[in-house]
């Protein structure tokens, strides 16, 4: 008899705290692997108004939100390139009429994407960043210290949801009794609101529930915060990512 093959992710209760436009696509891959999830957005993404942009060399989308809310600001001139942070933005924009030409093959984050050879630019050249508000400052930073002309546009914020307390207490009750194994956060400010959003008693769960995060940014963010859980730490936001770091730690406890 051939012994039967369990999902990677069977027996996996997992908490998924990315937007609720963006939550679907995660759980239901999730879902396939053989977990169950539990959509509990922590973060909203609300847009914002930003002037149209032209005549820039080089064009940066930071995030699947910044194609939804600032492709169409964009005219492209026959000579500018347009970079994505990751994957899964470059995916957002092969739908639209921007297709990414510079993609880090991994890291996914600004750092990778400054690494990356293809990044070379003639002195003087115009950059355009699109992001949220509040967004790191790293690769502004960067591309203004090495001499060229660097706009950004804001084109949407992260806010905190608002629940109410029946909500939160029957999240938190159903933790308690039956079980949370995996928390996700694809985001500092993912983070952050979700441990504002619970009671004290939801902050005790979650400070020994393992996490399951974008970045090691997001992890010591977490250890900042006093979450003694396991971290589990993807090579990105990504579904791919997301759930292959998820499903290789779980191969590991089993083995174990």
């Amino acid at each position: 008899m051939i012994p039967k093959v369990m999902p990677p992710l069977a027996e996996l209760t997992v908490l998924v705290t990315r937007p609720a436009a963006q939550a679907a696509g995660l759980c239901e891959q999730m879902q396939r692997n053989g977990a169950a999830t539990i959509a509990f957005p922590a973060v909203e993404i609300e847009p914002v108004t930003a002037e149209a942009a032209r005549g820039h060399d080089l064009i940066i989308f930071v995030s699947v939100n910044a194609v939804a809310h600032g492709v169409h600001l964009i005219e492209k001139g026959p000579t500018t390139r347009i970079a994505a942070i990751g994957k899964a933005t470059a995916a957002a924009l092969k739908e639209t009429s921007l297709p990414a030409d510079i993609v880090p093959e991994a890291g996914f984050n600004s750092e990778a994407l400054l690494a990356h050879p293809d990044l070379t630019l003639p002195d003087g050249a115009k950059v355009l960043i699109v992001r949220g508000s509040s967004g790191r400052e790293l690769m502004q930073e960067t591309f203004t210290a090495r001499g060229f002309i660097v706009e950004t546009r804001d084109v949407y914020r992260r806010i905190r949801p608002s629940i109410d307390d029946a909500t939160r207490d029957a999240l938190e009750t159903r933790w308690q009794l039956e079980g949370i194994d995996v928390v996700t956060a694809t985001s500092i400010e993912t983070l952050h609101n979700l441990i504002g959003m619970l009671s004290e008693r939801g902050r005790a769960l979650l400070r020994e529930t393992t996490l399951l995060v974008a970045s090691r940014r997001i992890a010591e963010a977490a250890q900042a915060a006093g979450l003694n859980g396991t971290l589990i730490v993807a090579n990105g936001a990504d579904d791919v990512s997301m759930i292959g770091a998820l499903a290789r730690w779980r191969t590991r406890a089993r083995a174990a």
